[in-house]
């Protein structure tokens, strides 16, 4: 399964379940680490503040907020990747499933 630092809130809530038990391989980057409900406050001056209402943990006991979830095999894409139109974790997850 294919994460990254976009990966936050109800797509982590996916993919725990998968780092917990062991019944799927991730791969990429780590997660942003957000539970997606933060208190929001809206200073009138086009400043706002969030913090986040909810003190989550992984079912081990490791923090969670603002830490989020490491990926069993680390990829990180390049800008030169990206121009090029290559995706090296796509590669990496196909090479591990043996295609």
């Amino acid at each position: 399964m294919r994460i990254d630092g976009a990966c936050n809130s109800a797509c982590e809530d996916f993919v725990e379940p998968f780092h917990a038990s062991h019944r799927g391989v991730l791969v990429g980057e780590t997660t942003n680490g957000s539970s997606g409900q933060p208190y929001m406050f809206d200073f009138g001056n086009g400043m706002s503040f969030r913090v986040s209402t909810k003190r989550y943990y992984l079912p081990d006991g490791a923090p969670f907020e603002g830490v989020g979830i490491k990926p069993d095999v680390e990829v990180k894409p390049s800008l030169a990747d990206w121009k090029t139109g290559r995706d090296p974790v796509l590669a990496r997850a196909l090479e591990l499933a043996g295609q």
